[in-house]
């Protein structure tokens, strides 16, 4: 970031304030310094996608479901947004409120592999391969529905927001 002061000079009065920096060019110039926390959570939102593809690599499954159910495309979308998301919206993706037992970038590759809780008895866990992808499938979908939501809001409320 160039660190340039936007000062407005229409007749006085408060203008809007440009989608880009006259002085270096950048879309978020405006938006400050992304902190460390944040960068984190960034990095770990851009690796989902090696994530799910390593659940089908160990379990040498020939189902391209589990591989291809996370869309990049939709992630660099939501990462794009502007203003950029906060923390709270990154963190909502990333530990998303009720999985069964959520897929984080830094969990080991071979903790709990296929295991799902039991449906006789909570407390314990049962080793089921299907299952266990079909809960990696479903926790992939979840994350990126919620992604959806946040950049229908941010429309919505930019729409809203230009209709005042």
């Amino acid at each position: 970031m160039c660190k340039y002061k936007w000062i407005n000079r229409i007749n006085g009065k408060d203008g809007p304030i440009p989608n880009r920096c006259a002085k270096c060019k950048a879309r978020n110039w405006n938006e400050g310094k992304i902190t460390p926390e944040e960068n984190g959570l960034r990095r770990r939102l851009r690796g989902m996608k090696k994530l799910y593809e390593r659940v089908a690599e160990d379990f040498l499954t020939s189902d391209p479901s589990i591989s291809k159910c996370w869309d990049n495309e939709l992630t660099e979308r939501f990462l794009g947004l502007c203003p950029r998301p906060t923390p709270e919206e990154l963190r909502q993706v990333i530990y998303l409120p009720g999985l069964v037992n959520g897929l984080t970038e830094y969990q080991s590759r071979y903790s709990w592999k296929g295991f799902v809780p039991s449906l006789e008895d909570q407390n314990k866990w049962k080793y089921d391969k299907k299952e266990y992808l079909k809960t990696r499938r479903s926790e992939a979908q979840k994350r990126q529905d919620t992604m959806r939501q946040i950049i229908e809001r941010r429309i919505t409320i930019r729409k809203l927001n230009r209709m005042s």
